[in-house]
């Protein structure tokens, strides 16, 4: 007769523990314990959200009246992550090192078209060999 090997012993795999939902009065009295906490100091103020339309566009009439490309370099060195990225890496952070990898993949688009001695080219070509790569990341 065969001699069996003795069975593993099942462990059960750790489930992530389940919160049931606040009631409305558990939630409203968060939301007062959070007011008091502000108006002692402790949490900060609540931040007014942003208008990125208004933004944007306030921005870009500021930039065509004293815009300059010297201070855009040190601009961008502000907001991309230095070392050896122990923080955490902000959405912010992404989109300013795309629009630096999209000036790399256009300079170098248009060094291969003067390599293979191609004068011009057209937005599409453009958009379909740099651009639509980086805003697809």
């Amino acid at each position: 007769m065969k001699e069996r090997t003795p069975r593993k012993e099942v462990v059960p795999i750790a489930t992530k523990k389940k919160y049931k939902k606040l009631n409305n009065k558990e939630k409203q009295l968060n939301k007062e314990f959070r007011e008091e906490m502000r108006e002692r100091g402790i949490l900060p103020p609540i931040k007014p959200k942003l208008n990125r339309k208004k933004f944007a566009q306030e921005v870009r009439e500021e930039w065509e009246k004293e815009g300059s490309l010297y201070y855009l370099p040190r601009a961008l060195g502000c907001m991309i992550p230095s070392g050896e990225f122990e923080t955490k890496i902000t959405p912010e952070q992404i989109g300013v090192l795309k629009v630096m990898k999209l000036a790399i993949e256009i300079k170098r688009f248009e060094e291969q078209n003067k390599a293979e001695g191609k004068s011009d080219y057209t937005i599409g070509e453009l958009y379909e060999k740099a651009i639509a790569p980086i805003l697809n990341l």
